[in-house]
């Protein structure tokens, strides 16, 4: 349905993310406006409020009770996803999101029942699946680019939070329960990988606590210790999609740096080759190895396909996500059933590692290739 007028959106958390990403960019993204915010710490709340002269509140209860919105992205920290989730769904909101929205399998469910008995649109991070560079290597799967897909393998690690950018929050939070690498890094890989391979049949992990200690590098916490002995750090996770078809996931806080591509996906007549999106999102590389045309090597994406680029592509477009579900009367793209499915996949990682075995998937989800 279309609106006279934008929609109106609430962000619930409002940290560094949702101020480098959906804050400045909510009006350039969508037919929508901030109508205000929301964030436990009254600081943070009455700042942000402050700078787009919105209200603020302090709790979830007070913002669906009081605030003035059509659609929540809740970008606080992942251990307080469920219960926000949850608060919105049932306030017969419109939801975005951030990543995992719950910390097990029947808190997910929950949340789509909720969200289908109040008939609103639940979108969940990451974008993965309409970033420009995915929709483009859909694209050439789709045409035949690259034949059937055989495997596909995905890097998404870095040095750990206190190490790899500036922090004006203490970053400790993420090796504490519920967070840690797997939930902040890894929920990016396996989102790709199941993406564009469908739903997995089995997860295997091999996992190591590689660091014990770490240090906060810059931001206002700069020199902290924070002592992270108690999970993993290091992942190699194996997927197996049935029909001969395989995945693997690189994830962690161990690599400072590396020049490995974040993703490939391998076909029996080609290659796509993805690169770090540096906030743009790059066309990919892709390899073609044709005999019948006569063609045999890398190539340029753009003599396949056409990009479909939308204008603005930032961080925020799950709310372009929505919108359009919204104004077309469909569903998001960016489906809370295959966020469940990744999050089962998380769920049953740390049972393959005790076991030393592959432990089998039920949850599914609509293919997205």
């Amino acid at each position: 349905m279309k609106k006279q007028g934008p929609w109106k959106v609430a962000v619930v958390g409002c940290g560094s993310f949702a101020n480098s990403q959906y804050l400045p960019n909510i009006s350039k993204t969508a037919n929508a406006v901030l109508s205000c915010v929301c964030d436990i710490k009254p600081e943070v709340a009455r700042q942000a409020a402050q700078k787009y002269g919105v209200p603020a509140y302090n709790s979830v209860e007070e913002l669906v009770q009081s605030g003035d919105f059509d659609i929540a992205i809740d970008a606080a920290t992942i251990q307080a996803h469920d219960h926000i989730n949850k608060t919105i769904l049932k306030a017969g909101k419109h939801l975005i999101s951030q990543k995992p929205p719950a910390l097990t399998v029947k808190d997910i469910t929950e949340q789509i029942e909720i969200a289908k008995k109040n008939n609103v649109k639940f979108a969940c991070v990451p974008i993965h699946m309409i970033t420009p560079d995915m929709l483009m290597a859909k694209q050439m799967v789709q045409d035949g680019a690259i034949g059937q897909i055989l495997s596909v393998k995905c890097v998404s690690t870095h040095g750990g939070p206190e190490y790899f950018q500036y922090r004006a929050q203490d970053p400790s939070w993420f090796y504490e329960p519920g967070a840690g690498a797997l939930f902040d890094m890894g929920v990016h890989a396996l989102d790709k990988v199941t993406g564009i391979m469908g739903p997995a049949k089995s997860v295997y992990c091999l996992a190591a606590n590689a660091l014990k200690t770490r240090t906060v590098r810059s931001g206002a916490f700069d020199g902290k210790v924070i002592k992270t002995d108690y999970m993993p750090d290091t992942y190699f996770i194996s997927l197996d999609f049935g029909n001969d078809r395989i995945g693997f996931v690189d994830t962690g806080y161990t690599q400072r740096a590396s020049k490995c591509p974040p993703l490939e996906i391998y076909g029996d007549l080609g290659t796509i080759s993805f690169k770090e999106h540096g906030g743009v999102w790059p066309n990919p590389d892709i390899y073609i190895d044709a005999p019948s045309i006569g063609v045999r090597g890398w190539m340029t994406p753009s003599t396949w396909t056409k990009s479909t680029r939308r204008p603005n592509f930032t961080q925020c477009c799950p709310l372009a996500d929505v919108v359009d579900a919204l104004e077309n009367d469909t569903q998001p793209v960016l489906s809370p059933e295959h966020a469940r499915h990744v999050l089962e996949i998380m769920c049953a990682i740390p049972l393959s590692i005790e076991k030393k075995a592959p432990i089998p998937l039920t949850t599914t989800f609509d293919p997205f290739f």
